[in-house]
């Protein structure tokens, strides 16, 4: 009997080396040595994916050549900081290629049935990255290079493997990237979980997309020091009837962990708790509508104790099983909670025009 899930990983991606930088290889090191340490992965329950390199002409079905090959070639000359905020190693081309080489390989195995979900403990991150890197105004491409959730979601359109596309981000920045490449979208619905006000300073409400794609992009941005109770109660009342009435054939997750109450990146106040209930509602979601295949990428989540408590939540629920974090739950002010109730209301009140919301 076939595992129900895999986990893309290779050593190749410690080899994007960032110095001393909040992404560096040792996220995924404390990742792997958590999920050993709850008994996430062994070949009954869960296997290892090597990853194959992505070609330039995969690469190109959501980013501009310019940008690829500037990138190439900024990596090859050694490095450095591409931008105020992105350390890139003359690795770090090749490292972000077997990225979205991982995650195109998986599906391929997914629609194979060899597993129906997945989950991507790759990096660089991927969702801030637009078709020309920096995104929608952004000053930087924020720790990323190339869009792997975006790749995945255009490689399985033009390969006829999926005709309707969620993705649902909760990573705590917008992901201005994956938003810009699928705006004029119809096929493509992504729907963004972020702080209010933080970089990059996009994913606003009335940000709904453009042309074709109008509708298809839902932002909530959340207050600062939000809690699980604020995400759950926007998770029942936008994302769940949105996806409800979208029935995706294919569902991908950014998944992002820096809005865990002790990632010093963000001051959202999510529990392990959270991530496990938000995985598990896009996990009742795929069942319905697209033969339970749900597939993730890693994308912020910088703490240690961010990384050994939410991942291990969210690698569970992707297997329909539990684990018992012990952590703590914050709860948020009347006042923040007061804003979370008026942004929800204000989303849905947009939404609306779109969906029976």
């Amino acid at each position: 009997m076939n595992p129900l899930l895999a986990i893309v990983y290779s050593k190749k991606f410690l080899e994007h080396k960032t110095g001393i930088h909040c992404e560096n290889p040792l996220r995924l090191e404390v990742s792997l040595d958590a999920l050993r340490r709850f008994g996430l992965i062994n070949d009954e329950k869960c296997i290892v994916v090597e990853p194959r390199m992505a070609s330039v002409e995969e690469l190109k079905l959501v980013h501009d050549e310019d940008y690829v090959e500037e990138i190439r070639n900024f990596c090859l000359s050694g490095g450095g900081y591409y931008d105020g905020d992105t350390y890139l190693s003359k690795e770090s081309f090749d490292v972000a290629s077997y990225a979205v080489g991982g995650m195109l390989k998986a599906l391929e195995e997914v629609f194979k049935g060899n597993f129906k979900r997945v989950f991507g403990l790759v990096r660089p991150p991927g969702h801030h990255a637009g078709v020309y890197g920096r995104a929608m105004g952004a000053s930087t491409v924020g720790f990323c290079v190339f869009n792997n959730v975006a790749v995945l979601a255009a490689y399985a359109l033009k390969k006829g493997l999926a005709k309707k596309i969620l993705i649902f981000d909760f990573d705590v920045h917008h992901g201005n990237g994956t938003q810009e490449i699928f705006n004029r979208s119809a096929k493509v619905l992504y729907i963004s979980f972020h702080e209010k006000g933080i970089y990059p300073g996009t994913g606003y409400e009335f940000e709904v997309g453009e042309g074709e794609g109008e509708g298809f992009s839902v932002n909530v941005p959340m207050p600062h020091r939000s809690d699980n109770k604020i995400y759950l109660k926007a998770m029942e009342e936008i994302v769940i009837p949105i996806g409800e009435e979208f029935k995706p054939d294919l569902v991908l997750l950014s998944a992002g962990f820096d809005a865990h109450y002790s990632d010093n990146i963000s001051s959202i106040q999510l529990s392990a708790e959270s991530y496990f209930q938000m995985t598990e509602f896009m996990v009742k979601l795929s069942k319905k509508y697209s033969d339970g295949r749900v597939l993730a990428c890693l994308e912020g989540g910088y703490s240690r104790e961010t990384l050994s408590k939410s991942l291990p939540a969210t690698i569970a629920a992707l297997n329909e099983t539990r684990v018992d974090v012990k952590d703590s739950v914050l709860q948020a002010s009347t006042s923040i909670v007061d804003k979370a109730e008026e942004t929800i209301r204000t989303v849905k009140k947009i939404q609306s025009k779109y969906w029976k919301i």
